[in-house]
């Protein structure tokens, strides 16, 4: 990496051509050679290219038959940086193999200078060391850019479409900056569009024309339902004769998809329903496809075509329980509550537990086994999905069929019971893990099989139960015997911060204040002190990414974001964190820290991106509401302050 002098853009160097050392005598071969190969161009080839750019005549001096001649032109292309940029995409698909192999050399090795000085500061910073992040990495960069307000991330998305190296990453850099928010205001839109067309230039690459297409929309304020239809019919003409590598079906599934939702959201159902039935051939009939395009139809009210999807391989819904289930919500998204549960219990039907001894005689322990793995599988795709009540009935099947001691069973009470905790339903929790609880107590072998892992571990168990019934407790108002449970639970289990957390929030007297203040301190203390045991592991073992670490400080943050504290450095460790591994939960804890500091607006991105990480997460939604509301009051707060500096008018 190589910073430009008197500007903040940074450059990436992905591997360059090394120069190389000769000998005198090699060097005399390469002039002769050299001037041999200048002595038999001829004039006829002068002059053919003669309206090729300088570019194009250096990219056909790549396949010269001189080796000196290839190298001075790759030196020269390498110094024009993403002034060659275009053409030399373009050639990676020439006819000519050197210069094919040449061109998409270059292409990975150019210097890019990925921000501008003009970029807000934010937009600097996500685009800071982009050309060196892996694909992962890139694409959540990506995604910060789009969520940045006021379009501020436009133009850096609009360059990565153009010079991305990855076509799929350009195509997402224009899927996200189309799936924005348009302004209200016309100058606004007009002046984006335009944005959008003059940083494009000539650029021909599949994710631009999407974007020319749709700055037609932003300077109109409108889906252009005809100009998509007429860009979809031409890339599927494309795919469909094979004429260029840009296209996939994969690819122009994803636009008609992009399509689809803006025209939904435009309140062109009819319109968006039109397009997902005519391009339906582009999905594969494949579980994962299917499951992927019920999700999305789903996800953006299309469930019309769910219920086309199943006519069209209606053998593949039936065998498989979560195609059903995608079908079942369809019909209960759509109102038709019976419907739905007729097919969700017909889904539940599919490949079933044994209900009585007989029927489990007649299946091999193994064959119990798997199934009830299966079963766990969709118990938690369905809760994946929001689908908490058919979740919640595919774990008690599990916990009905089995013994209480097979591990299948126990890990679907724990996994029901942490659901159940997440909807708030602390009762239930109890009811669900109270039988194993009393179970342990009476059986060593079986809690001494449970404490070989963390997630069952009879303390971490003890202490759930514990701590849901306080939580009980508190919402009957019942404040006195829950602070006694919630220390009892925390001491069972300390690295559960959520009860501490939720001790700091409970009301009290001065012991219960000095008492919780004394267990925090501590607290902070020893997750600061695991922080640190962490960071000198990463840096013995040289790891740069590593996942403890990244574990230990969300736990830091979380603690203290959540409670009192050095919230700025809370902060710093969230966003370290979210580099070393991001996730979901990560996301949450780093909005929170945003939130504590009182960027309430930057808190809401935040968790906007979590949720699109885990869209019907309980504890996420109620946040994200939490810092809305809180958004609302601060606006009107100013709204009020702005009325009482108005001086009152007098007579």
């Amino acid at each position: 990496m190589v910073r430009l002098l008197g500007g903040d853009n940074w450059l990436v160097r992905i591997p360059v051509i090394r120069k190389m050392s000769f000998s005198v005598y090699s060097r005399l071969v390469l002039c002769l050679a050299l001037v041999s190969a200048l002595c038999a161009s001829s004039p006829t080839r002068a002059s053919d290219n003669d309206d090729q750019t300088e570019v194009g005549k250096l990219i056909e001096l790549l396949g010269s038959d001189s080796y000196a001649t290839r190298v001075r032109a790759r030196e020269k292309l390498q110094r024009m940086g993403l002034e060659a940029f275009d053409e030399l995409h373009l050639a990676q698909d020439h006819p000519d193999n050197e210069i094919s192999m040449s061109a998409k050399y270059l292409v990975s090795s150019l210097l890019v200078s990925w921000s501008k000085e003009s970029d807000p500061p934010e937009v600097r910073e996500a685009l800071m060391e982009y050309g060196a992040q892996d694909e992962t990495e890139r694409s959540s960069r990506i995604d910060m850019l789009a969520e940045f307000p006021s379009r501020k991330g436009l133009p850096a998305l609009v360059r990565l479409v153009r010079f991305e190296t990855s076509l799929r990453l350009a195509r997402r850099a224009a899927l996200a900056l189309m799936q924005q928010p348009m302004a209200s205001d016309p100058s606004t839109r007009r002046s984006n569009a335009e944005r959008v067309l003059e940083i494009l230039g000539d650029n021909d690459r599949q994710a631009s024309e999407w974007l020319r297409v749709y700055s037609t929309d932003l300077a109109r304020g409108e889906y252009s339902a005809d100009q998509w239809r007429q860009l979809i019919a031409a890339q599927r003409h494309q795919i469909d004769t094979a004429s260029t590598q840009q296209s996939s079906r994969p690819s122009v599934l994803e636009l008609v998809r992009v399509c689809a939702t803006r025209a939904a959201a435009a309140g062109q159902v009819d319109e968006a329903l039109g397009l997902a039935s005519e391009n339906i051939d582009l999905i594969a009939p494949t579980t994962r496809q299917l499951i992927e395009a019920c999700s999305w139809a789903i996800d953006n009210h299309l469930h019309p075509f769910v219920l086309e999807l199943r006519e069209q391989h209606l053998r593949m819904f039936d065998k498989q329980p979560i195609l059903l289930y995608g079908a079942a919500e369809a019909k209960k998204v759509a109102g038709a509550d019976e419907e739905a549960d007729q097919l969700a219990q017909q889904a539940s039907r599919i490949k079933p537990l044994p209900t009585d001894e007989a029927e489990k005689a007649k299946m091999q322990p193994k064959e119990v086994e798997e199934t009830a793995q299966a079963h766990l599988l969709i118990s938690k795709k369905l809760e994946e999905r929001g689908l908490f009540h058919w979740a919640e009935r595919e774990f008690r099947q599990i916990i009905n069929a089995l013994e209480i001691d097979a591990q299948p069973s126990t890990i679907a009470r724990a996994e029901l019971a942490q659901m159940l905790g997440e909807l708030e339903r602390h009762e239930d929790v109890v009811e669900v893990l109270k039988p194993l609880i009393d179970r342990v107590e009476k059986d060593g072998k079986l809690k001494q099989q449970l404490n070989t892992t963390i997630m069952f571990r009879y303390n971490r168990i003890r202490s759930d139960v514990d701590y849901h019934r306080a939580m009980a407790l508190i919402k009957q108002d019942k404040t006195d015997e829950a602070r006694e449970l919630l220390v009892q639970a925390y001491r069972m289990y300390p690295p559960n911060i959520d009860i501490l957390i939720q001790m700091y929030r409970l009301d009290g007297d001065q012991e219960w204040k000095n008492l919780v203040d004394e267990m925090l301190d501590r607290t902070i203390r020893r997750v600061q002190a695991e922080v640190q045991n962490a960071e000198a592991q990463a840096r013995q073992l040289g790891r740069t990414g590593d996942v403890s670490l990244a574990r230990e400080l969300n736990q830091y943050a979380w603690l203290v974001c959540n409670t009192s504290g050095d919230f700025q450095k809370a902060l710093a460790y969230s966003l370290k964190s979210i580099d070393l591994e991001m996730d979901g939960a990560k996301l949450d804890t780093c909005a929170r820290c945003y939130y504590a500091v009182g960027d309430i607006e930057n808190a809401i991105r935040m968790q906007k991106r979590a949720l699109k990480l885990m869209p019907h997460s309980p504890p996420l939604v109620r946040q994200l509401a939490e810092f809305e509301k809180a958004l609302e009051r601060k606006h009107d707060s100013g709204a009020q302050q702005v009325e009482s500096d108005v001086p009152v008018a007098t007579e």
